[in-house]
């Protein structure tokens, strides 16, 4: 698999995730500045943008 002639770097993960956890609200208020939505799927497109 390319994708504009690069290959992709695969690690494989030897651990699980854990499920259903959750940002809070007054800590995920503080990342939502850096968030830009997209117009056709805003729900689903999020671009972050970092500081300088």
């Amino acid at each position: 698999m390319t994708w504009k002639g690069v290959s992709p770097i695969v690690h494989l993960l030897h651990q699980n995730y854990e499920k259903a956890i959750k940002v809070l609200s007054p800590e995920l208020e503080t990342y939502l500045p850096f968030w830009q939505r997209s117009e056709l799927l805003p729900k689903w497109d999020i671009t972050i943008v970092p500081t300088s």
